[in-house]
C-alpha cells in the first residue's frame, strides 16, 4: 500500500528544531569527550524546561555533507516534476547541519601548541571546503583542564588566541573556551545559547534565499510557489516564529485551489493538501486557537472528501480520509493534554471513530476493486518487491509514464494485490478503542456502548470469537436494561453466534433461554430450533450437525462438553421474560409446632414448552444465619388462567362446589405449557428453625437440562410489581395472589404479670373495699407491686424480674427493694429474683421508686426464666423435605441474608438465649410508666430587719429569711414538722426555734409561710468548711471527733460506703435536735470521697441570689468505669446528714442539684418538711436547698435591742450596740432626735462623741416612757463620722452609715394599754 496515503511521513510530524553538529569528539574512547557529548545532548538535561530547543548530531572524521545544487540563473523555462521532494525536510532535519562545531583539546601553556594549532587549521580548513556553497556557519570550541581568567589578565591566551584565529581564518567570536570541570554543565548552557543564535542567522539567511528564488517566480510556476512557501514556513518553525510558519502554510495551502485536479495529479495535491493542514491545525492548537484548527480541518475535509481519483483506486482515498482523522485526533488529544478543554459534542473520540469509518470503508473499497480486478482476465498483476518503486522523488507521484494506460492499469492492478495484504480489523479496533476511551472520558456513555458493539463486529469478522463474545457479552446488560427490543435481539444473536463458534457452553444456554422470550423479534420456528439445539447441549452433544460447524469449532465443542462444570447458574432477573417465579408462605406467622407451608407459583412466558427437573426454595432463618434451608416442591397444580388461581385461593365455604382434586406429585423433566400457572407446594415442620426469627425466602432455583449438562435457573424472592397496571384483575399476579416473603416463628412466653402501683397493694390489707390508685409525690417511696404468674403446664426456673431507669432520669429517680427504718440502699436498676415457678403458680415482687422531680417516668421492665428443651445442635429432628445447603449458602448474597436480622427486634420483645443443648433463657422486655407529681413548691426570699428586700449581707448583720411553701400535691397530706438547717457559717436567733403549729390536713394550693433570723459571721473570703474546721482543731491540738466537728473518714476500698456518724455527735445532736430534727430525712451520697469533695466545692465564691433554687438534695454517685451498675447509700435521718457543729447549723455532707449549670452562691441552709400521706403512716421529708446572698465587710455592726412588749406609761430600755469590725478606731457622733414629742419621754444621752476600738463594741441606752397606745414611731437615732478627730473621714461616707442604721434599728412599736394590776 502507498505510504502517502496511509500514513504522513515521520518528519513531517516532529517539531522541526536546528540542526547543530559535533565533530572532533570521540565519544567511545575519551571519558571527556562523553561528557561534553551527554552535557549538551543527554536525555535528562534535553528534558529541562531551561534548555533550547536545539537538536545535536556528532558528525564521524569523515562525513560527506550534501552537495549544493547549481545555482538557475531563471525559471522561465524550468517546469518542475513535482512540488516537493521527500528528502528536503529529512535533509535539513537530520542531514544538513545549521552550525558546524570543531572540539580540540587544546592548552594555552601546551609545550606542544604549535603543531595542534597547524593541526587544527587544516581540519577547520577541510570542514570549508566540505561545506562550500554553503552558509552553514563554523565555530571553534577548546577543551581545557582549567577555568580561563577573566579577560585582560592571561596575556598568553590573548596571544595565542589571535595566532590560532589567523592561522585557522576565523574570526575572534567563533573561538570558544570550553573547561571540562564541576560546572560543565553551566559552560555547556551558555555556549548552547551561542549555537543557537548561529543557528537562527544561518535560518534567516536560508529564507532570505528562498524568498529571492520566489521572486523570480511567474504565473505558471503555481507548484514552484506552492514549494517555496511551504519552505518558508518549514524554516520559520524552525526558528521557532510559528505564527509567521502558520502564515506561509496558510498561503501554500491556498495556492492549491489555482492547480487543476484530475485523475493524475489528484493523489499529489491531496497529500501535499493533507501536510499542509496538518501543520496549519498543529500550529493552530500551539497558539492556542483551536475553534480555528476545527474550522480549518472541516474545511479541509469537505473540499477534497469528493476528490476520490482512479476509481479502481477508491480505497486509497478512504485511506487518506482516514489518515487525515486519526492525526487531526492525535493533535487534538495533545491540545488536551497542554490545558485545552474539550466537550461532549467536540473532542478526539468523533474523530477517532471517523477514522475507523473510513478504514471500514476502505476495506470495501479494496474488496470491490479486487472482485473487479479478479472478473477481468486482461492482465495479471506482477509482484512488487520494493513498494516504493512505484512513486517517484516527489510525494504523491507515481513512476508511471503519464498517459501510458497500460502502465497505469499494471500499477492499479498492484496497488490493489498489495492491499489484500493489509489488516483491515486490526486498524479498525485499534481506532475503535482510542474513540472508546475518549468517549468514556467525556461521559458519552451510550455512544460508547455503540463502539463496543462495532469492536465486537470486527472481532467477529477477523475471526478472534472469544473476545467478540466478552465483548457482546459486556454490552449485553446494558442494552437489557433499556429494553430497546430491536437493537438487544441483535446483539442477543450475535452474542450466540459467538458463543456457538467460540465453544463456550455456559454463554451459549445462557443465550439460548434469553433467545426463547417473547420480547424478541424472530419466529416461533426460530425459537423452536434454538430450544432443540439447547437440549442438544444439554445431552452432551453439539448444538448442530458436524455437516454445518467447522472442524476447529466442532474440536473447540467437544473439548468444552467434556470440561463443562455443572450445573450453570442463570439468573432470571437480568434475563427477560422466559419463566416467572413467586414465592409466598401461606401464613405470616408460625407458632413453634406449626407446620410451616410455601407455595411457588411458576409461569412460562414463551410460546414453546419447557421441561424443568425440579424446583427448590431457598430459606434464610435469622436465628442461624451462615446456613440456609433448602425446601423442595414435591406437589403442584395447574390452573389453565390466573382466574381459576384466584379461585382456588378463595375461602373453604366458596370453593366446596369446584374443590378441585389432590395436588400431583411433581415429576422429573416435567413440561410446562406455556400460558399456564403452576402452584407448588413445599412443607416442613415450623421446629426445624429457632423460635423468635424471621423467615425470609432467599431466592428461588429451578433446574433444567440433565445429569451431564444443567442448568440451575435462580431468581430473587422480590416481587416487583408492573408500573403499569391491567385494568382487569386477570391479568396481574400480584391482584390475585397475597404475596408474603416473610414469616415469623413467635415464641411462646411463659410468663404473664399484673402490675398494681400506689399504697394499699403492698400489705394487701384491703378490707374487702375496692382499692383507689394513689399517684406518686415527689421525695416518697412509690410502691410498686407486680404479681408474676405461669399460665402453663411447665416448670419455670430462675425466674426474675429487673428494672431499670431510663438513662436520661438516672441522676433523679432511683428504685429500692428495702425501706426498713434502717439504712436504705437506692438502684438505678434492680433485679428480683422470683425463684421458681412450677405449672400454675405464681408469685409477687414488690418494689419502690423515689423520684427528685415531676416527670412520667418509662421502666423498663425485663422478665425472664430458663426453660429445659430437648433440642439438639443441629436444630432438632430433620425432615425429609428440608436440608441444609451449603452450596445455595454460599451462592446467596450476604446482604440478603443478614437484612433479616435486624427486622426481627421489631416484631416481638422476647428474646431467647441458648445456654447449651438442654437449656434456653427466654426474656421479655415491657415498659410500665409512673407519672410522678409535685409535692410543694417552695420560695424563700432574704429581708432586712426593717423588711426591706436584700441583695447583699454584711457579716455580722441580722437578717430574714422569708421561706413560702405552697401544697401542690394531688393528694391530701398531712404536714408534721418544717425546720431549717442553717449552714456553720451562720447563726439563727432564738426566735427562729419556737414551735410551729400544723393543721392536720393540706390540699393542694393552700400556703405556709415561716420567717428565720438569720446572722453570718463571716463572708465568702473567710467561709469556713468542714475541712478548715477539721485543721484548725488540730493545730490546737484538740481531739477532732468532738462534739461539733465531723471525722472525715478516708477512702478505703474496704470501708462501707457510708460510714455511720461517731457516737459524740449523734449523742450531741439527739439532745439538741431532739424536737425539731425528723428520722426520715433522705440524702443521698456515693461514698466518702465524693462528700469531701463537694464539701470542698461548697466552699468557694458564690454569686448573688435573691431566691433559692427549688431543687431536692441529693448526690450522684460518681462511677468511672462503664457497666457497673451504681449504687446509692441514703441517710434516712438528719443528724446522720448533717456535720454538726451548733445548734441547728453544721455542714451539709452532700449536694447535688438537678439543674443543669449550677449556682456559683453559697449555700445558706436546706429547708426540711416532714409529712405523709392523709391517713397512711409512711413518713416522707422533702428537702429544698436556700442558696445565699453575697457576703461583705461592713464598716460598722449594729444591734438593737428591745423589749418585746411594751405597755403605755411603763418605762423601757432601749439598747443600741455599736460594733467595730475593723482594725482602727472608729470617731462617731451619735444623734438621737425625737420628732414627736408627744409619744415617748426620752432619758438619755440625746448627742454623743463616741470613740471605738479595734473590734470592741460600745453600747448606747436610752430610756423611754410611752405617752400614747398603738402604732408608735420611735426616735431616730443618726450616726456619723467624727471629721475632727479623724480627718480621713469625709462626709460622703455618712451615707452608708445611715443606710446601716436604717437596716438595723426599728421604725416604730405597738404600745399596749396599761395593765389591769397597774389600772387598780
Amino acid at each position: 500500500m502507498t505510504m502517502d496515503a496511509t500514513a504522513l511521513p515521520s518528519e513531517l510530524l516532529v517539531t522541526p528544531q536546528p540542526l547543530v553538529g559535533f565533530c572532533g569528539l570521540d565519544t567511545a574512547r575519551v571519558s571527556v569527550h562523553k561528557a561534553v557529548w551527554e552535557a549538551f545532548s543527554g536525555s535528562l538535561q534535553r528534558k529541562a524546561a531551561d534548555r533550547a530547543a536545539v537538536q545535536y548530531k556528532l558528525l564521524p572524521p569523515n562525513y560527506e555533507f550534501p552537495v549544493a545544487k547549481p545555482k538557475r540563473a531563471s525559471y522561465e523555462w524550468y517546469h518542475p516534476k513535482g512540488i516537493l521532494k521527500r528528502n528536503w525536510m529529512l535533509k535539513h532535519l537530520h542531514v544538513l547541519p545549521s552550525v558546524v562545531v570543531l572540539f580540540q583539546d587544546m592548552e594555552w601553556n601546551d609545550l606542544q601548541w604549535t603543531e595542534k594549532q597547524v593541526q587544527c587549521a587544516a581540519i577547520v580548513q577541510a570542514l570549508k571546503n566540505a561545506l562550500q556553497e554553503r552558509n552553514t556557519r563554523l565555530c571553534l570550541v577548546l577543551l581545557q583542564r582549567a577555568a580561563p581568567l577573566p579577560p585582560g589578565e592571561d596575556l598568553l591566551a590573548a596571544e595565542r588566541a589571535a595566532s590560532l584565529t589567523n592561522a585557522c581564518g576565523i574570526t575572534s567570536k567563533m573561538l570558544f573556551i570550553l573547561p571540562h570541570t564541576e560546572h560543565l554543565t553551566g559552560y555547556a548552557l551558555r555556549l548552547e545559547s551561542a549555537f543557537l543564535d548561529m543557528a537562527q542567522s544561518y535560518y534567516a539567511l536560508m529564507s532570505k534565499r528562498i524568498r529571492n528564488h520566489r521572486d523570480q517566480l511567474t504565473a505558471a510556476h503555481t507548484s514552484l510557489k506552492i514549494r517555496h512557501q511551504f519552505k518558508l514556513g518549514f524554516v520559520a518553525e524552525m526558528r521557532q516564529d510559528f505564527s509567521t510558519g502558520q502564515k506561509h502554510y496558510f498561503q501554500a495551502y491556498a495556492n492549491l485551489d489555482e492547480i487543476r485536479i484530475n485523475d493524475g495529479n489528484c493523489l499529489e495535491i491531496k497529500t501535499l493538501a493533507g501536510f499542509l493542514n496538518y501543520k496549519i491545525c498543529r500550529l493552530m492548537f500551539k497558539l492556542k486557537t483551536p475553534r480555528d484548527a476545527i474550522n480549518q480541518f472541516i474545511i479541509h475535509v469537505d473540499k477534497y472528501k469528493s476528490r476520490v481519483g482512479f476509481k479502481d483506486l477508491a480505497f486509497e482515498h478512504h485511506a487518506w480520509l482516514s489518515t487525515q482523522h486519526s492525526v487531526f485526533a492525535e493533535l487534538f488529544c495533545e491540545a488536551i493534554k497542554n490545558g485545552l478543554p474539550a466537550l461532549q459534542t467536540q473532542h478526539p473520540g468523533i474523530y477517532y471513530h471517523k477514522a475507523a469509518e473510513f478504514v471500514m470503508k476502505r476495506r470495501d473499497a479494496a474488496l470491490e476493486a479486487y472482485a473487479a480486478m479478479q472478473a477481468s482476465s486482461e492482465a495479471t498483476p506482477t509482484p512488487i518487491q520494493n513498494p516504493l518503486s512505484l512513486y517517484t522523488e516527489f510525494f504523491g507521484i507515481r513512476a508511471v509514464k503519464t498517459g501510458d494506460l497500460v502502465a497505469e492499469q499494471q500499477a492499479n492492478m498492484q496497488l490493489c494485490d498489495q492491499e489484500r495484504s493489509y489488516n483491515h480489523s486490526a486498524g479498525i479496533i485499534a481506532l475503535l478503542s482510542q474513540a472508546m476511551a475518549q468517549f468514556k472520558i467525556y461521559k458519552c456513555l451510550r455512544f460508547r456502548k455503540k463502539l463496543a458493539i462495532d469492536m465486537a463486529e470486527e472481532y467477529l469478522k477477523s475471526g478472534d470469537h472469544a473476545k467478540a463474545l466478552t465483548l457482546y457479552s459486556l454490552m449485553l446488560p446494558d442494552y437489557r436494561q433499556e429494553k430497546w427490543a430491536t437493537i438487544f435481539t441483535d446483539v442477543l444473536l450475535k452474542t450466540l453466534r459467538c458463543a456457538l463458534l467460540s465453544g463456550s457452553v455456559a454463554d451459549y444456554i445462557a443465550c439460548s433461554l434469553e433467545a426463547l422470550s417473547l420480547r424478541h423479534q424472530s419466529e416461533q420456528s426460530e425459537r423452536i430450533l434454538i430450544l432443540e439445539n439447547l437440549w442438544q447441549v444439554f445431552q452432551g452433544v453439539p448444538p448442530m450437525p458436524k455437516t454445518q460447524l467447522t472442524p476447529e469449532a466442532q474440536t473447540l465443542w467437544t473439548s468444552a462438553l467434556s470440561n463443562v462444570k455443572s450445573p450453570i447458574q442463570i439468573d432470571l432477573d437480568k434475563v427477560n421474560d422466559v419463566v416467572e417465579m413467586c414465592a409466598t408462605f401461606e401464613r405470616v406467622q408460625l407458632n413453634n409446632d406449626d407446620l410451616l407451608q410455601l407455595q411457588l407459583i411458576v409461569r412460562v412466558l414463551t410460546d414453546v414448552p419447557l421441561r424443568i427437573r425440579s424446583f427448590h426454595v431457598i430459606l434464610a432463618d435469622a436465628g442461624n444465619p451462615q446456613n440456609s434451608y433448602k425446601l423442595e416442591a414435591l406437589k403442584y397444580f395447574c390452573f389453565p388462567t390466573l382466574t381459576q388461581l384466584r379461585g382456588q385461593k378463595q375461602p373453604d365455604d366458596e370453593q366446596l362446589e369446584n374443590q378441585p382434586q389432590e395436588p400431583k406429585n411433581f415429576e422429573k423433566n416435567m413440561r410446562l405449557e406455556p400460558g399456564s400457572y403452576y402452584q407448588l407446594f413445599c412443607s416442613t415442620e415450623a421446629q426445624q428453625f429457632h423460635e423468635n426469627t424471621q423467615l425470609r425466602i432467599v431466592r428461588l432455583e429451578a433446574h433444567m437440562g440433565t445429569d451431564q449438562v444443567a442448568a440451575l435457573l435462580t431468581c430473587s424472592s422480590n416481587y416487583s410489581r408492573h408500573l403499569f397496571r391491567h385494568h382487569t384483575r386477570s391479568r396481574d399476579l400480584d391482584d390475585n395472589v397475597t404475596i408474603n416473603p416473610v414469616c415469623y416463628i413467635a415464641p411462646t412466653f411463659h410468663l404473664d404479670t399484673q402490675t398494681n402501683l400506689g399504697h394499699g397493694h403492698d400489705n394487701g390489707l384491703t378490707d374487702g373495699k375496692e382499692v383507689v390508685a394513689t399517684k406518686m409525690l415527689v421525695n416518697e417511696y412509690f410502691p410498686v407491686v407486680t404479681t408474676v404468674s405461669n399460665p402453663y403446664n411447665v416448670y419455670l426456673q430462675n425466674v426474675g424480674v429487673h428494672i431499670s431507669i431510663p438513662v436520661g432520669l438516672r441522676n433523679s429517680v432511683f428504685l429500692t427493694t428495702d425501706i426498713s427504718p434502717g439504712r436504705q440502699k437506692l438502684h438505678s436498676q434492680i433485679q428480683i429474683d422470683v425463684g421458681e415457678l412450677s405449672a400454675h403458680g405464681s408469685n409477687t415482687a414488690t418494689f419502690y421508686i423515689f423520684s427528685l422531680t415531676e416527670a412520667e417516668i418509662k421502666l423498663a421492665q425485663r422478665l425472664s426464666y430458663t426453660l429445659d428443651v430437648d433440642r439438639g445442635p443441629g436444630g432438632g429432628s430433620s425432615n425429609a423435605r428440608v436440608s441444609t445447603a451449603p452450596n445455595s449458602s454460599e451462592s446467596t448474597p450476604d446482604h440478603e441474608v443478614k437484612s433479616v436480622i435486624p427486622s426481627v427486634a421489631a416484631i416481638s420483645p422476647v428474646q431467647i438465649e441458648y445456654l447449651d443443648e438442654t437449656r434456653l433463657r427466654k426474656s421479655r422486655e415491657d415498659t410500665l410508666t409512673v407519672r410522678c407529681y409535685g409535692d410543694f413548691k417552695f420560695t424563700a426570699r432574704f429581708y432586712t430587719m426593717d423588711r426591706k428586700p436584700l441583695n447583699q449581707v454584711y457579716r455580722g448583720e441580722n437578717f430574714l429569711l422569708r421561706a413560702n411553701t405552697e401544697v401542690v400535691a394531688v393528694d391530701d397530706v398531712e404536714i408534721l414538722d418544717s425546720f431549717f438547717i442553717c449552714d456553720h457559717n451562720l447563726v439563727q436567733s432564738n426566735y427562729s426555734f419556737k414551735q410551729k403549729k400544723y393543721t392536720n390536713k393540706y390540699s393542694a394550693g393552700e400556703q405556709l409561710e415561716s420567717v428565720i433570723v438569720l446572722r453570718t459571721n463571716a463572708t465568702l473570703r473567710d467561709w469556713t468548711t468542714a475541712r478548715d474546721l477539721d485543721h484548725r482543731g488540730k493545730l490546737e491540738g484538740k481531739a477532732v471527733t468532738s462534739k461539733f466537728i465531723r471525722t472525715v473518714p478516708k477512702p478505703s476500698s474496704e470501708e462501707p460506703l457510708a460510714p455511720t456518724p461517731p457516737a459524740g455527735i449523734s449523742a450531741y445532736m439527739s439532745k439538741s435536735l431532739v424536737t425539731k430534727i425528723p428520722t426520715t430525712m433522705t440524702i443521698i451520697n456515693s461514698n466518702s470521697a465524693v462528700s469531701n469533695a463537694l464539701q470542698v466545692a461548697n466552699a468557694g465564691v458564690m454569686s448573688n441570689s435573691m431566691q433559692s433554687d427549688d431543687v431536692n438534695v441529693a448526690e450522684e454517685a460518681i462511677n468511672t468505669q462503664e457497666g457497673i451498675k451504681t449504687t446509692r447509700l441514703i441517710y434516712n435521718k438528719a443528724l446522720e446528714a448533717v456535720q454538726g457543729t451548733g445548734h441547728c447549723r453544721g455542714f451539709i455532707k452532700g449536694i447535688y442539684t438537678l439543674e443543669g449549670n449550677p449556682s456559683a452562691v453559697p449555700i445558706f441552709g436546706v429547708f426540711c418538711i416532714r409529712w405523709r400521706r392523709a391517713n397512711c403512716k409512711e413518713e416522707n421529708e422533702s428537702k429544698f436547698v436556700i442558696r445565699g446572698l453575697d457576703i461583705v465587710e461592713p464598716p460598722l455592726n449594729i444591734y438593737c435591742t428591745i423589749e418585746e412588749k411594751m405597755f403605755v406609761k411603763m418605762p423601757m430600755a432601749f439598747k443600741v450596740v455599736l460594733k467595730n469590725p475593723t482594725t482602727h478606731v472608729l470617731h462617731l457622733i451619735a444623734n438621737l432626735s425625737i420628732s414627736k414629742t408627744d409619744n415617748f419621754i426620752c432619758s438619755g444621752h440625746k448627742q454623743l462623741d463616741i470613740s471605738i476600738m479595734a473590734y470592741e463594741e460600745k453600747e448606747l441606752v436610752y430610756n423611754l416612757y410611752p405617752l400614747q397606745v398603738g402604732w408608735q414611731e420611735l426616735p431616730v437615732l443618726s450616726l456619723e463620722y467624727n471629721t475632727k478627730a479623724d480627718p480621713q473621714k469625709k462626709d460622703s461616707q455618712n451615707a452608708l452609715l445611715d443606710e446601716l442604721v436604717q437596716r438595723a434599728l426599728p421604725k416604730r412599736v405597738f404600745v399596749l394599754p396599761p395593765l389591769k394590776q397597774q389600772n387598780k
